[in-house]
């Protein structure tokens, strides 16, 4: 009986830990550079809204940033809604968004684009790395060199993929 009752332990574990988002202290970038796409502007759903009533609206904050309010899974049956401030940044030939959160006073990133018409956002996650940068520079350098070497990690905590554009 110990057995199982420290595998389930284990396994609970596993599960709670798995994949939350990363969370950084510095953005990858001094300031926005890339303009707002207009096409993002709006609300986005789950195809099977309202069963899954997770969602993205994007308005325009700037010609550079988004407000991006956010409806997601809390993990026990609810949703939890946040504000961010969003924006793109090139990276090589990739288009990551930055998330930064005023309350937190946190940045999240991530890889967003189209598909058709299905916006896919997936966070990377805190299992590509333990250790905080303390200057935009270093965090570039860090998110360059995980693309490069090939080990990005994505959150698997939140499925921001197959949004569908509602209005």
């Amino acid at each position: 009986m110990k057995k199982i009752t420290a595998a389930l332990a284990l396994i609970t574990a596993v599960v709670v830990l798995w994949g939350c988002p990363y969370k950084s202290d510095v953005g990858i970038d001094d300031k926005p550079a890339v303009k707002i796409d207009n096409i993002l502007l709006g609300t986005w759903h789950k195809a099977d809204f309202p069963d899954d009533s997770t969602e993205l609206v994007f308005t325009k904050a700037t010609p550079l940033k988004y407000d991006l309010k956010t409806v997601v899974p809390d993990g026990s049956g609810g949703y939890e809604t946040d504000h961010y401030e969003a924006w793109f940044t090139k990276l090589g030939d990739r288009k990551l968004i930055s998330l930064y959160s005023a309350g937190s006073k946190k940045y999240l990133f991530g890889e967003a684009g189209l598909t058709g018409s299905q916006l896919s956002v997936k966070l990377l996650s805190e299992d590509i790395t333990t250790q905080q940068f303390s200057t935009v520079a270093e965090m570039r350098k860090f998110i360059e060199g995980i693309y490069a070497a090939g080990t990005v990690k994505y959150d698997g905590d939140i499925d921001l993929e197959g949004m569908i554009k509602s209005r």
